[in-house]
């Protein structure tokens, strides 16, 4: 018959246990590092998505402003400089259109857009309309004009109301 020892005891070494317990130290000491590294890159990426996008809704502004300073130095009826001015406020008008979508892909969705699609379409749509008005050598521009100003100023209205 076989009898079991019970007096046999494991015993650890102390040494084993204090590098144990080091490594243990230097693994959260670790963690704690990484975790506050990440924290102040997600930060920084945070501030300049931020900077990014408000320095976008300024060239979109100011972009606006020029337009409209472009529409209200276009003449009632269609003269030599009709065709360069309204030129210009397609450039404008594309211009604000790439920026909006320069975000939108920063962003990665719709949560990056700056202004509504719909605003470019209408913005467009007049300068078709003056375009074919000066093309077709009508004398007025009136309407076409107010529509377009009208269309500029409230998208310089929502993008300053962001």
């Amino acid at each position: 018959m076989m009898y079991r020892d019970t007096s046999f005891k494991v015993h650890m070494n102390n040494g084993n246990l204090r590098l144990q317990r080091r490594v243990l130290a230097i693994l959260c000491v670790l963690l704690l590092a990484a975790a506050i590294v990440l924290g102040t890159i997600a930060v920084r990426a945070s501030a300049y998505r931020r900077q990014a996008n408000a320095q976008m809704v300024q060239r979109m502004i100011s972009a606006t402003a020029s337009a409209i300073d472009e529409v209200n130095r276009m003449n009632s009826i269609v003269t030599s400089n009709t065709p360069s001015r309204l030129s210009r406020v397609r450039q404008y008008v594309y211009h604000m259109e790439q920026l909006n979508n320069l975000s939108i892909t920063l962003a990665g969705g719709e949560s990056g857009r700056l202004a509504p699609s719909d605003a470019f379409t209408a913005l467009f749509a007049d300068l078709d309309s003056l375009d074919s008005i000066i093309q077709a050598s009508k004398s007025s521009t009136q309407d076409g004009r107010t529509a377009l100003l009208a269309h500029l100023v409230m998208l310089q209205n929502y993008l300053t109301g962001q």
